[in-house]
């Protein structure tokens, strides 16, 4: 068995090891965030990362600089891809201190995939992927559509889950020209965790997560409350973070019924990184 996968069932242990102290101790178990590491926005002020054991706590970071939208590197708890008011696109490492821009873009929305592959939404009616060294550059997509949201597939440099404005989701691989639906669904965001489990919070106050073949339906979740915005656990096909309307961050593992919650910031945007390799 390799490291990778010895450490995801490790990861599960000690996942299981926060619910027990939750039913010990009463109430909801503070995250003790030995997997994956969230990280948030504040309002125009600051965003922040979590800080995993024995810290538990929000390092806060000063140079938001009009990021409106953050996207987790996978494969790290050092870096992330951000998307500024202005519609400019980089990338952000706070612990080697380096920033790189991806020029040539107004972007409404950003995501990033397998290999770290970042994908844009214009306002423009396109879509769009960046091209690595050699290239170095967008590579433009004309089938927008009505897409509202993308989400990269953490399996595949080649594809991205969306919503469409109506919403309905669905897949496009644009090396395969494959595009897939998951119908059942009227969504208002969606979210992509490991292996590329998908889910839903959908408008009528219910979330969701798509059970694929052989069952290829929608399970439907009843305890949304106030979440607002979730993101796939990437260590974890059970798993959600998510950001209430009040601004507090949590996570829910269905699988295990693991409720965690990372106290102490008042949030407007959330993602989460992987595992640091």
């Amino acid at each position: 068995m390799n490291r990778a996968k010895l450490s995801r069932i490790f990861n599960r242990m000690e996942l299981v090891a926060v619910a027990a102290a939750a039913v010990l101790f009463g109430g909801e178990a503070l995250a003790d965030q030995t997997t994956s590491c969230p990280w948030v926005i504040q309002g125009t002020s600051s965003w922040a990362r979590w800080a995993p054991a024995p810290y538990l706590r929000w390092d806060a970071y000063n140079d938001l600089n009009g990021k409106v939208q953050l996207v987790a590197e996978p494969g790290t708890r050092s870096a992330v891809f951000f998307l500024n008011a202005d519609g400019s696109v980089g990338y952000r490492n706070v612990d080697q201190n380096t920033t790189t821009t991806f020029p040539g873009i107004q972007a409404t929305h950003i995501a990033v995939g397998y290999k770290s592959r970042l994908w844009a939404l214009t306002p423009y009616g396109m879509w769009a992927r960046w091209a690595p060294a050699p290239y170095n550059r967008w590579d433009y997509y004309y089938d927008l559509d009505d897409k509202v949201q993308i989400v990269g597939d953490p399996t595949s440099e080649a594809g991205v889950f969306f919503l469409n404005a109506d919403g309905s989701v669905g897949y496009r691989n644009v090396d395969q020209d494959i595009t897939t639906t998951f119908p059942g669904i009227q969504a208002s965001q969606i979210a992509v965790g490991y292996n590329g489990r998908l889910w839903a919070i959908t408008t009528n106050g219910m979330w969701a997560r798509w059970a694929p073949a052989p069952y290829n339906r929608w399970d439907y979740y009843y305890d949304l409350d106030d979440k607002v915005q979730i993101v796939g656990d990437p260590t974890s096909e059970g798993g959600i973070y998510f950001r209430n309307a009040d601004g507090s961050i949590g996570y829910r593992n269905i699988d295990l019924n693991v409720d965690a919650s990372f106290p102490g910031w008042n949030a407007t945007e959330l993602t989460v990184s992987d595992v640091a390799p």
